[in-house]
């Protein structure tokens, strides 16, 4: 009995040690932390199905910087192997983002130029003032609102409604759900349309003598799955109602959802709509620095319509605004 017990300890022991030995060689060691940073890498870039890999793989742009962190890292330290392991992490992250947004259009023929803002106010701020001060400067021809809470109707209204005559406004039992549109050109068929606990408006501007199509959405910010459910389906109404319009078209808001996620990417095929960034473009949250916010605010566009730039403009909210300069062929 002893001696199996002896014979049992004598052959763990040299398990133990063969264990250590293998870790002590370099190129094991390498194998390993290799292995260990496919893992997230793989979770980053198979297809966003569900809820929490959506919410993890909002933050794609930030993981990207890390992984070319960590090649530049790894070269510095000699470990050419682990370095190149990192570095084709970072180039599929990055062919990732930047697949959707790197497509734009153009049309030389456009005879109309319409500037269109998209800014999410936040319910809660309360510098009235200064935003409406910021959009007049700003001068966009047609803009985008959500989040309007009653004290912002009003004071959009009574500051905007003097260079913007043609408006309409929808208040919410949710001031977070609230929304505006304000217009230089005058609109058509304009209407408001309650889904599921948010607001949408939808209409035509007239440029010229081109009614082009709008909607301006709000969808739930996915923090739970009911919410991550209800924006899903959200973009399915939205892609219907698109598709079953004739005519050119802008579908602007605050979209609760990045570029690369597979539930934008279906609704831009599907609705044959073209993001109108041209670079990253993040717009949320203004608090924290540049690297660490993500883009979820759009103004998409159908091909018949230019987009000549876009740029984010921090304004007053937690949300960025974004501004686009299209080409309309009003005719």
């Amino acid at each position: 009995m002893q001696q199996q017990k002896l014979k049992f300890l004598l052959k763990f022991s040299l398990v133990l040690v063969r264990i250590y030995c293998w870790f002590r060689q370099k190129k094991n060691l390498e194998r390993l932390l290799a292995a260990f940073l496919l893992v997230p890498a793989i979770l980053l870039l198979i297809p966003s199905y569900t809820f929490k890999l959506t919410l993890l793989q909002s933050f794609l742009f930030q993981a990207m910087l890390v992984y070319g962190a960590l090649s530049v890292f790894w070269i510095v330290k000699h470990h050419y192997r682990l370095a190149g392991v990192n570095f084709v992490i970072y180039f599929l992250l990055l062919v990732k983002i930047s697949g959707p947004i790197s497509k734009t259009y153009r049309i030389d023929q456009g005879e109309e130029s319409l500037k269109v803002l998209q800014f999410n106010v936040l319910s809660i701020n309360d510098k009235y003032d200064e935003t409406i001060n910021s959009v007049l400067n700003l001068d966009p021809d047609f803009v985008s609102f959500q989040e309007v809470s009653h004290q912002w109707a009003e004071s959009l209204v009574g500051g905007l409604s003097a260079d913007y005559p043609f408006y309409k406004v929808v208040e919410h039992e949710n001031q977070g759900q609230g929304i505006a549109v304000f217009s230089k050109y005058p609109f058509q068929e304009v209407e408001e349309v309650h889904l599921d606990e948010t607001a949408n408006i939808t209409g035509k501007i007239l440029v010229g003598n081109e009614a082009v199509n709008f909607l301006a959405l709000h969808t739930k910010s996915p923090t739970t799955r009911s919410k991550w459910n209800n924006r899903n389906q959200h973009l399915k109404w939205a892609e219907e109602y698109v598709n079953n319009q004739p005519g050119e078209f802008l579908v602007l808001g605050d979209f609760n959802t990045v570029p690369w996620d597979n539930r934008m990417l279906h609704f831009q095929s599907s609705t044959k709509l073209t993001d109108s960034r041209k670079k990253l473009t993040p717009t949320y949250p203004t608090w924290n620095p540049f690297i660490a916010q993500i883009p979820i605010d759009y103004i998409l566009h159908s091909k018949g319509i230019g987009c000549d730039s876009l740029d984010a403009v921090r304004i007053t909210s937690d949300h960025k605004a974004i501004m686009g300069s299209f080409l309309v062929a009003g005719k």
